[in-house]
Parts: structure tokens; C-alpha cells; sequence
């Protein structure tokens, strides 16, 4: 099957000028192959000169020189310079550590964690390494953020068992901080923000989500995502008590020297990670307004697709979720193969959610489930990455048109 000439559209936006990883294999290129993700981060054999420092001081990790200047840069560059946050090995430490700081001690009155079902598995992993049962909530049809509505039947339901409220940035988008205060006043639970996918995700002011809220966000900085380390994440809180509590738990709980004065595990960023993160955080910018840029070529391109609805200035996407526009999930999956054939990677996050995999089916407890459900079925996640261009776009959009005529008509 042939696509369709593509329409006119904007070139290339012309100051994006990151450094990119030739990671495709040659093969690949000359085939005309798309990945669905492509990790760009920062090329290890240029960073030879943090790598020498840190050899000079010898510290490799525990909170060293390079991770206190990333962790200051953080604040500063994507904060505002208000509030103060600690960085982990990966984002599910730091969810488990923010999670089980923000409960306190057990308390098997209060056993639940609200969330909704449409999320990555390592949100109600989280919860259930903390001892609490992942409670799962429906989601917006139009922004695919836990619904307010689902929400509110719950806590109805299970009211004071509550313990916290985990509200995820799905796909970088932003979660209504005064909704969830308002919820934490009326229940006494505690509010702990996935925010793994909504590192450069900026409001109007420019400041990154979660700027200025007490509520811990926990951040991902995988290779996977925009801000491309290798393995490694923050957590992000104006309260410096909190941080202060989680950087003790991040390092076996030890406040001072070796004696453990509160719940710990390991959860230290190592000095290579940490000097990828500064180097990355200097090209942040530039890679998530060409990822936007991306975004808005799909969007003009693909008109009978339903894309996500994110009231924010500029939201970071580390690919880009799409709905068929009918036929579910027969349609969907009809797509992919399609698309497969053709040689563009498309996948499907989040699909199956939380409430559909076999070990969350046994292990947590659910509402309704119908919005998550249609949306799960059709959900596609299209390719965009540092090494795309907006011809790419013009070609999988194109192929995409051709493939969805055929299969509707």
C-alpha cells in the first residue's frame, strides 16, 4: 500500500540544534524504519571531562559533588529557584520513598491508594511495595486524567481508608493541585504526584509542573524519556522538611553516620548519571519544543484522530497518544499491524491498564472502569523522538490516512 502525497506543511523548526545519537542501524535507515521511541541521551564520550572530575574526587556516589550541582541546577532551571529536591536511582524509588514518607507509619485503617487506572504498573507497584492497595479510579474521556467524578464515588466509598491520592501527569499533562488539596482537607489523606512522564511539561510562567506545591512529584529521568539519562529520576517539593526526610530514607534512613532513624532503602543517583542529567538539562529546552513541534504536524495531519486535551503552555511528550477513530480496539490493533508492515513502530500505552493486567486484577481494588476501557481499546502511541523530522511526521500521518481508508471503508 502506497501513502498518499503528503499536504504542504511548516518545515523543520530551525533552531533545534540538540546533539542526536545515531542509534538506528543502517539497515534500518535504508529500510525507512520508524521507531516508536529512539533514547537520545547525551553521548558518554563527550562528557569526558565530568567524567575526569569525578575520577579526581573519587566519589561515585552518595549525594556527591556532581549530584548536588544537578540537583541545585534542577531547582533553579526548571523551579524558579523555589523549593528544593533530592534525586533517585529511578522514579519508582522515589514514588515508593515519597509514597511511604507522605502515609507515615502503616496503619491498617488507612490502606488504600487512590489512582487511576490508566497509568504505568509502576505507580501501583509503588503503593503495594508500601503496604497499601492500589484503589483504582475511571478517567476523563478528553484528558485521560483521573475523572474528579470517579474519584469522588470512591472516596465516598472508602472515605478515611484512604491514605493517599496518587494523580499521575499522563503523557506530561498537568493534574489539578487545588482539586487534590481540596480532597486531601476533606479526607486527611496525603497526596503524592506521579509526574514520571512531565519533566519540561511548563505552565504559562514557564516553571515546570509542580512548582511551588508541598505535595511531593516524583520525576523520571529514563533514557526513554525527553530528559534521557540512563536510569535515574527526582522528586520535586517547595517543602524542604520532606526532602530533607526523603534524602535520609534514599540512603538506608540514616540521618547521621550509620545508625538508621527512619524507614530507608537504597535509592542514591550515582556521579555518571548525574553528570548525563547536567548536560541534558542545558538541551532540555530545545528538545521538548521540537518534540512539540512534532506534535502539532500530527495533529494538523491526522484530523479524524482524537489526541489528549492538556491545558498547559508547553507539555513534553516522550511519544504521542492518539485514538483511532472508531472500530476500538479491533481497528486499533488492525492499525498497528498495518503500520508495522510499512515500517513504522506504533504502540499502545496504556493498554492493558492497571485494571486489565493479572496481577493488579488480584492485588488491588477497583471502581468503575468504562471511560479507561474505551480508551485503552483505541489508544495509540505514535513515534516522536530527537531524531524525527516533520517529514518523518508527513509520511507515518500520511500512511496512517491510507491505512484507516482502507480499514473503514
Amino acid at each position: 500500500m502506497q501513502p498518499e502525497e503528503p499536504a504542504p506543511i511548516p518545515g523543520d523548526p530551525p533552531d533545534f540544534a540538540v546533539p542526536t545519537v545515531a542509534v538506528h542501524s543502517r539497515a534500518e535507515q535504508e529500510a525507512g524504519q520508524v521507531r516508536l521511541i529512539n533514547p537520545n541521551p547525551p553521548r558518554l564520550s563527550e562528557l569526558t571531562g565530568l567524567f575526569q572530575e569525578i575520577e579526581a574526587i573519587g566519589r561515585f556516589s552518595n549525594f556527591g559533588p556532581i549530584n548536588q550541582r544537578l540537583e541545585r541546577a534542577l531547582v533553579r532551571e526548571m523551579f524558579g529557584d523555589v523549593g528544593v529536591c533530592v534525586t533517585v536511582c529511578n522514579a519508582t524509588l522515589g514514588l515508593m520513598l515519597a509514597i511511604r514518607q507522605a502515609v507515615g507509619a502503616p496503619d491498617p485503617r488507612r490502606r488504600y491508594a487512590l489512582m487511576p487506572a490508566f497509568t504505568f504498573a509502576a505507580t501501583a507497584q509503588a503503593a503495594l511495595w508500601c503496604g497499601l492497595t492500589p484503589l483504582l479510579c475511571d478517567i476523563d474521556p478528553e484528558t485521560w486524567l483521573a475523572a474528579p467524578g470517579a474519584e469522588q464515588e470512591l472516596v465516598a466509598r472508602y472515605g478515611e481508608e484512604i491514605a493517599v491520592m496518587v494523580p499521575c501527569t499522563t503523557f506530561g499533562a498537568p493534574v489539578d493541585f487545588a482539586h487534590y488539596d481540596r480532597m486531601a482537607r476533606a479526607t486527611g489523606a496525603a497526596v503524592v504526584v506521579d509526574a514520571a512522564a512531565a519533566v519540561g511539561s511548563r505552565d504559562c510562567a514557564g516553571l515546570n509542573l509542580g512548582t511551588g506545591q508541598a505535595w511531593p512529584s516524583v520525576f523520571s529521568m529514563h533514557a526513554t524519556k525527553p530528559f534521557a539519562t540512563l536510569e535515574g529520576g527526582f522528586v520535586y517539593s517547595a517543602d524542604p522538611d520532606r526532602i530533607r526526610d526523603l534524602r535520609v530514607m534514599a540512603n538506608f534512613g540514616f540521618a547521621s553516620g550509620r545508625s538508621a532513624a527512619m524507614p530507608g532503602l537504597n535509592a542514591k543517583l550515582n556521579e555518571v548519571t548525574a553528570a548525563m542529567g547536567l548536560v541534558q538539562l542545558d538541551r532540555l529546552a530545545a528538545i521538548v519544543a521540537h518534540r512539540e513541534a512534532l506534535a502539532a504536524a500530527y495533529r494538523a495531519m491526522l484530523p479524524d484522530f482524537s489526541f489528549q486535551r492538556a491545558a498547559i503552555a508547553v507539555q513534553a511528550h516522550v511519544f504521542l497518544p492518539a485514538l483511532v477513530p472508531a472500530r476500538g480496539r479491533a481497528g486499533r490493533d488492525a492499525v498497528i499491524r498495518r503500520a508495522a508492515a510499512a515500517g513504522i513502530e506504533i504502540g499502545a500505552y496504556y493498554d492493558p491498564h492497571l485494571g486489565a493486567q493479572p496481577y493488579f486484577r488480584q492485588t488491588c481494588r477497583s471502581g468503575p472502569l468504562p471511560v479507561t476501557d474505551a480508551v485503552a481499546d483505541r489508544m495509540l502511541s505514535l513515534p516522536l523522538h530527537d531524531t524525527m523530522t516533520v517529514t518523518d511526521v508527513q509520511r507515518i500521518a500520511a500512511t496512517l490516512r491510507a491505512i484507516w481508508r482502507e480499514i473503514d471503508r
